[in-house]
């Protein structure tokens, strides 16, 4: 309550401020949260063409301060677990917990919480998961893409090979019955960027 009392006195001594006169720390930061205040609602309520300033299309069109879920990227894709418990078409979810897509906070994003590597595999296994994500975030940015369930465990496999642990709360049986292992063995033993030591701990996993 009194930070909230000393915001309000900093923004009435702003609105007195005369033309001109030098700008203190304080006042400073205030004018950033009252200019994020009024981002987010605009964000919240819809762009309308009024508010499509030349800093609007710098900043936030191209998604450079936007919420994770709010981004476009050609490269971020959503990976893990979280593309493990997406259907896609005309295949079934091998994961089960579905229920957190509808928190955006709990996407795993590759080359966030997963290492990413499209230095390893491109774009192989990425599809644009825009419509089925809306069922769960209606606010998801056009062209939001998706690894498959073989790239997913790809990811998985690779990321946790790398930082020697074992794959947590998955094992390979859970998924067996929905997602290609050939495939995934393929593009580990056909890599020639992976080292050996890596690949084997991947290929491991699929054998348990």
């Amino acid at each position: 309550m009194a930070d909230d009392r000393h915001s309000k006195a900093i923004r009435k001594r702003l609105e007195q401020k005369p033309p001109g006169e030098r700008l203190t720390l304080e006042e400073i930061r205030e004018l950033k949260k009252i200019e994020a205040e009024r981002v987010n609602d605009r964000i919240r309520r819809g762009i309308r063409p009024e508010d499509q300033s030349q800093v609007w299309q710098q900043l936030f069109a191209k998604g450079r301060l936007l919420p994770a879920n709010r981004r476009q990227s050609a490269k971020r894709y959503l990976t893990g677990l979280t593309a493990l418990d997406l259907n896609m078409e005309n295949r079934t979810a091998p994961g089960w917990h579905s229920t957190y897509l509808y928190l955006w906070e709990n996407w795993s994003w590759s080359g966030d919480s997963i290492m990413d590597t499209t230095h390893l595999l491109g774009l192989r296994g990425v599809y644009d998961a825009t419509s089925e994500l809306r069922r769960h975030v209606p606010e998801t940015a056009d062209a939001t893409h998706a690894a498959s369930y073989e790239r997913a465990v790809f990811d998985l496999l690779h990321h946790f090979a790398v930082l020697g642990k074992p794959v947590p709360n998955i094992q390979a049986r859970d998924i067996d019955h929905e997602v290609d292992f050939a495939l995934i063995r393929q593009w580990i033993n056909e890599n020639e960027t992976l080292s050996e030591e890596i690949k084997s701990a991947m290929l491991a996993w699929l054998k348990a």
